[in-house]
């Protein structure tokens, strides 16, 4: 378990210092950006399937295949990027890794292969594994700890607005000046801009120092393996981990890849209006993360709203996928409301937080976003493999044709991951009250 780490920790006998909070939030948000801009690098397959699979000749599952190269390198170096935030300290890591983004996303636009566009994507996961990172790093060295769940559900509405742009805005630049003139014109450009932003005005910590008195100044890598240690035969880290991984089964395998070409299908609509569509969900995910988070910190609960928020999980997104003949209107709002009831899993990493102490939260909040995307590693590609088995072998305008039921088969994995999301609730843990009683990070 993490508390029972025999050491005594050692510490620092001086006052918390205090500093301005808007000045926190502002340098919060050049991560925040960073996170935001990752999620439009993320989404972009997405609204170009159908180009992506006739420009490199490849059917669903090879897409599939290739859209996962970014949680290959997303999801293998969080723990290695965890231990160097805890170590280093974000801001060195944040400039390169924006830099690289950047770089992944300008060869991926000019790649004539498909091995080449993986190579790009590979590229663009290993610098976004430090968006959010370093966004809940920033947020545990620049604010109060009671303020983390708020920093946390801030943070997924910047994800929100990026996943907005990723979707219908960029569908309409890549309908006007094609997908690779969109990435490399528009999209890198923004990412140089951000990366000299965070050279000029981001810092590890105030000035004045860390708002909450550090409870051990060891950051050897004996240290922070140590922690690591204790993380990883934490059950409860688990436990967290999984239902995090099982709630973002909907954002990964529907709304970040499928749902698009879904509802093209569902409606005979343009993927402009389908990316609308599908908005609907980051915008039900931005607005109920802080209000979700303001609730979890006012009642002083985690584990309840997680409850809640699977079981209308569960249910908003088996309308969205089963139920016939729902109206196209009708659509936008069973979007966002599942958005809104996917805004309890951010929790988690207050809630693992609050299991571990300040020095090693980066390593904590990296193991447990590693236990999330892996399973995305696994979804993306296995629902284009679903459609591969139930494919009629047409072909149309030289990309393989899918029918609503093929992609009503093909999801079934959504409803069912949720399902085991619910069923791990005992496990968790209330951390809340353990947080005040035991003065913890």
């Amino acid at each position: 378990m993490v508390e029972s780490n025999p050491r005594k920790p050692h510490v620092l006998e001086h006052t918390a210092p205090t500093h301005s909070e808007a000045r926190a939030w502002f340098v919060w948000s050049f991560a925040a950006l960073f996170y935001l801009y990752q999620f439009v690098l993320r989404n972009f397959p997405g609204v170009m399937t159908e180009d992506i699979m006739r420009d490199f000749s490849v059917d669903a599952c090879a897409l599939g295949v290739l859209t996962a190269f970014y949680l290959v390198s997303y999801s293998s170096l969080q723990i290695p990027v965890g231990l160097s935030m805890d170590k280093f300290g974000p801001t060195r890591l944040l400039r390169g890794a924006v830099l690289l983004c950047a770089l992944g996303t300008a060869i991926f636009a000019m790649a004539d292969s498909f091995y080449f566009a993986c190579f790009g994507r590979l590229l663009i996961g290993m610098g976004a594994t430090c968006a959010f990172l370093g966004s809940l790093k920033l947020g545990t060295l620049w604010f109060h700890p009671e303020k983390l769940a708020l920093v946390v559900g801030f943070t997924m509405l910047a994800s929100t607005i990026g996943a907005t742009f990723g979707q219908a805005p960029l569908a309409l630049l890549i309908d006007m000046i094609g997908w690779r003139a969109a990435l490399l014109y528009v999209v890198v450009p923004i990412g140089l801009v951000l990366v000299t932003g965070i050279w000029i005005f981001v810092r590890d910590t105030p000035p004045e120092g860390p708002l909450k008195p550090i409870l051990e100044t060891d950051t050897t890598l004996k240290t922070l393996f140590i922690h690591l240690k204790d993380i990883v035969i934490d059950y409860r880290i688990w436990a967290l981990g999984f239902y995090g991984a099982l709630m973002y089964v909907p954002m990964l395998a529907f709304v970040d890849l499928w749902g698009i070409p879904f509802l093209t299908k569902l409606y005979g609509i343009e993927r402009a209006t389908a990316g609308s569509i599908t908005t609907m969900f980051y915008i039900g995910v931005g607005v109920g993360s802080p209000v979700v988070a303001i609730f979890s910190d006012y009642f002083k609960v985690r584990k309840i709203p997680m409850a809640i928020g699977a079981v209308l999980s569960i249910l908003f997104n088996g309308i969205i996928i089963y139920m016939p003949d729902i109206p196209i209107s009708a659509m936008y709002g069973l979007l966002f409301a599942a958005g809104v009831s996917f805004s309890a899993q951010p929790l988690i990493f207050a809630s693992v937080c609050q299991l571990t102490p300040l020095t090693s939260n980066g390593t904590v909040i990296s193991f447990t976003n590693m236990l999330v995307m892996m399973l995305g590693l696994v979804m993306q590609p296995l629902v284009g493999w679903f459609l591969g088995v139930v494919w009629s072998g047409t072909m149309m305008n030289g990309v393989p044709y899918y029918s609503v039921s093929d992609y009503r088969f093909a999801l079934l994995s959504i409803p069912l991951s949720l399902v085991l999301s619910l069923l791990l609730m005992p496990l968790i843990p209330e951390t809340f009250p353990r947080q005040e009683k035991n003065g913890g990070a």
